[in-house]
């Protein structure tokens, strides 16, 4: 059995970090989630955060450790530059914004997570979004939840 590449969408706020918090906490969470990754070699990681309209892709990938830099290769597209997608994803910006930059650079796969503090952006019961707490940001039950989910996509469980 093959190793598949999986596509992890990242949302900043209410993830990396708890979202509304001083600027000191910023990213607070983000060694967690890098710690996930290394044990993922196959993930890559696509920015799907807000902040990806005030900061480049160069300033967003430099948060980030050295070794997970080159991990982080995109920014997914703003829903209002997109084309039409399925009708089931009109209400749900963020999974279209998802599904348009998969279809677009991975065909149709379906190898891919979210982590997001907004599930409501997302086609309801959509399992591939694990759900974070705005207010703490991707804790020990996310880390956990996104290493095995992360494992299951990889493998093809």
């Amino acid at each position: 059995m093959s190793v598949s590449q999986v596509t992890l969408f990242l949302d900043f706020d209410g993830v990396t970090h708890p979202e509304h918090c001083h600027e000191r906490l910023h990213f607070s969470r983000l060694a967690g989630i890098e710690g996930v990754l290394r044990g993922c070699p196959s993930a890559e990681v696509v920015l799907s955060t807000t902040w990806r309209y005030q900061y480049s892709l160069e300033d967003l990938r430099r948060r980030f450790s050295a070794d997970i830099q080159p991990r982080v290769v995109d920014v997914t597209p703003p829903a209002s530059s997109l084309p039409d997608g399925p009708p089931r994803l009109d209400a749900y910006p963020r999974h279209r914004e998802c599904w348009h930059w998969m279809l677009r650079n991975r065909g149709a796969s379906d190898c891919w997570l979210a982590i997001d503090d907004r599930p409501y952006l997302f086609r309801p019961f959509f399992d591939a979004v694990i759900e974070s707490d705005s207010k703490t940001g991707a804790d020990e039950r996310v880390l956990a939840l996104l290493k095995m989910r992360l494992m299951q996509k990889a493998w093809g469980a």
